[in-house]
């Protein structure tokens, strides 16, 4: 029963059960022995120790050494992986993970909405929770409207948020390896320019010239410009504005006049158009890696 959720390794302690098989399974004695030396669990998952001597229930941080019963109760729950909205993000997920929807298909993950600013409680709440804060998983954006914002020792100006700054702070109290901020400013910000065509010509073919260059990852993809009160400039974002450092404003009018409006809140949509076959940039592709490599050692 144990061995029935395949996204689980199962690993038993060498030397008792060739011991067992000896007595028992002579015949396939040779066979465990091979299994036993070639099996690896992976490096960061969540390690369980089952033992007839084990806990009922988890009263601490992992190694966990748990019953049967207790360690079933544990391994058939899903990885909750959450989300800051679970309709758009998991259509991200979708486009750029094949594997995620089989995940979900099959039981190994359950998708939750955090709920957008929400998420900070929520975090906080599964962080109290031994059990609950090794087997979550949060992905959320970075809202960096510049590549310098988010590094070390950087916080967000006086009176204007960011809140990707504020779930990577929470979740520094989450275990290692149980979290992805996207490097990118949203998940918006990964559309290819292909399925941003039909929607504005105009921005699309501004946005993805050499001369946006690395900013093209910190663009206002639903609101364009005037989202960020850049262009017309707002007074009343005055903070927010300065968060690009003069970088739009040093464009051509044209140009700004071209990124003014954005994409739409909808935008996200697109990721459905993404082909199967698409081929993402090497920067992405190394993001995408390591994201799934994360969800895989929670699972």
């Amino acid at each position: 029963m144990l061995a029935r959720r395949q996204q689980h390794a199962l690993l038993a302690n060498p030397s008792p059960m060739l011991t067992w098989c000896a007595a028992n399974l002579p015949s396939h004695a040779s066979y465990f022995a091979t299994r036993l030396a070639s099996a690896v669990a992976r490096q960061n998952a969540t390690a369980l120790c089952i033992s007839p001597s084990g806990n009922t229930k988890i009263i601490n941080d992992p190694i966990w050494k748990l019953t049967a019963n207790a360690a079933f109760d544990v391994i058939n729950q899903p990885l909750r992986v959450v989300l800051e909205n679970n309709d758009s993000d998991k259509m991200f997920l979708d486009a750029t993970l094949p594997k995620f929807k089989l995940w979900c298909d099959e039981g190994y993950i359950s998708a939750d909405m955090g709920g957008g600013s929400a998420m900070g409680s929520n975090i906080e709440a599964t962080c109290a929770d031994f059990l609950r804060k090794w087997r979550t998983f949060y992905l959320f954006d970075s809202d960096r409207l510049h590549p310098l914002e988010l590094v070390p020792g950087w916080k967000p100006p006086k009176r204007d948020g960011c809140q990707g700054f504020v779930f990577q702070t929470k979740c520094s109290h989450m275990p290692p390896g149980r979290w992805h901020m996207l490097s990118r400013r949203s998940i918006e910000n990964y559309l290819p320019e292909s399925v941003l065509l039909h929607r504005n010509l105009a921005t699309t073919t501004e946005l993805f010239k050499p001369a946006i260059g690395v900013m093209l990852n910190h663009y206002n993809f639903k609101n364009g410009l005037q989202g960020d009160g850049i262009h017309p400039f707002n007074p009343d974002q005055r903070v927010r504005t300065s968060r690009s450092n003069g970088f739009w404003t040093s464009l051509t009018p044209i140009a700004m006049d071209n990124l003014q409006k954005g994409f739409g809140n909808d935008v996200a949509k697109e990721f459905m158009n993404v082909p199967a076959s698409y081929s993402w940039s090497p920067a992405i592709n190394n993001e995408l890696d390591i994201l799934s490599d994360a969800i895989q050692d929670a699972m």
